[in-house]
């Protein structure tokens, strides 16, 4: 779709009920800070997951994080750039290691910043991301989208990831892309119930399994997988990470609110020696040994797995 003007963005806006357009506003502000921090994460080698917090982002940058982003509605000269010129769209930035917060408007972020061309050039272009995103939900809004037009029926205990879940909590439409995700749930769940045993429990070789899956995604070889699986006994050990086992960083980590298994493996790179090498994905080889690790958590009644995004990543709780 094409980007709405100002003018039409406004408008739209204005016709929303207060709690859309409360989320609507709250979705371009958390959608500006999530865009900064991946890019800032990029620049580090590391790839993060959607299903990533900014917070738990936030942990694993040393430099500057969108703090927050300003919208007045109007040129506001209480909301002035740096260099003076009122600004409708203000950015404030803060610096995680020296805690300097500087504010300006878009075309100000080289300067003030000191990143590189580079940078603040796919930072704009998250932003510009967002924008697109914001005029989809805006769109769909005025023109009637229901969630029934594109699926019919949401199994009852279905775990809806918390992103989808906030969007129609808020009676705001899906994204696109969100909307084929929970397609990929719904499928996901539907074979997944076919598997289950006679007792009506999944087993856990199934849900270990997906897991395992992935150490091999760079190889092609699921076939020779798909019979080694059924030699895997009911209680999976946790394998060495590199060198060492992580055991209470992990559970330290958990005990912070850090959910995503992909944070957890970046986190343990950052500050606890774990091994570096990814794979041509981006994603941490660590990241499977962590998965096990974690499931066996979740058979111990430790911690519960909250939601999977295929192959991406994997949501556990407390």
């Amino acid at each position: 779709m094409s980007r709405l003007d100002v003018k039409e963005s406004d408008e739209l806006l204005n016709l929303l009920s207060p709690e859309q357009k409360e989320f609507i506003e709250f979705y371009a502000k958390r959608g500006k800070k999530t865009a900064f921090a991946n890019v800032m994460a990029a620049d580090k080698g590391m790839v993060l997951p959607d299903s990533a917090t900014v917070e738990e982002m936030e942990q694993l940058i040393d430099e500057w994080i969108l703090e927050d982003y300003i919208d007045n509605g109007f040129r506001n000269p209480d909301t002035p750039c740096e260099c003076g010129k009122p600004l409708r769209y203000q950015y404030i930035v803060r610096h995680m290691s020296t805690n300097q917060i500087r504010r300006f408007g878009i075309t100000h972020f080289e300067e003030h910043t000191g990143l590189s061309a580079s940078l603040v050039a796919a930072i704009k272009k998250g932003f510009t991301q967002i924008d697109y995103e914001r005029d989809e939900l805006l769109s769909k809004i005025q023109d009637g989208w229901s969630l029934s037009d594109h699926v019919p029926s949401l199994p009852n205990d279905l775990k809806i990831a918390k992103d989808i879940q906030q969007h129609l909590d808020a009676n705001v439409p899906l994204l696109e892309r969100q909307l084929n995700r929970l397609k990929r749930d719904i499928r996901g769940y539907q074979e997944k119930i076919e598997r289950t045993t006679v007792s009506g429990f999944t087993t856990f070789n199934d849900n270990f399994k997906s897991v395992a899956e992935e150490k091999y995604e760079d190889q092609g070889s699921l076939d020779l997988f798909e019979e080694m699986i059924q030699e895997v006994p009911f209680k999976v050990p946790f394998v060495k990470i590199g060198k060492t086992r992580f055991y209470d960083a992990i559970n330290g980590y958990l005990d912070e609110g850090v959910s995503s298994a992909r944070i957890i493996c970046e986190l343990l790179i950052k500050h606890n020696g774990a091994e570096k090498t990814r794979y041509i994905t981006g994603k941490p080889r660590i990241y499977v040994e962590v998965c096990q690790y974690l499931e066996q958590l979740v058979h111990e009644g430790k911690i519960e797995l909250i939601e999977l995004n295929g192959k991406e990543d994997r949501i556990y709780q407390k």
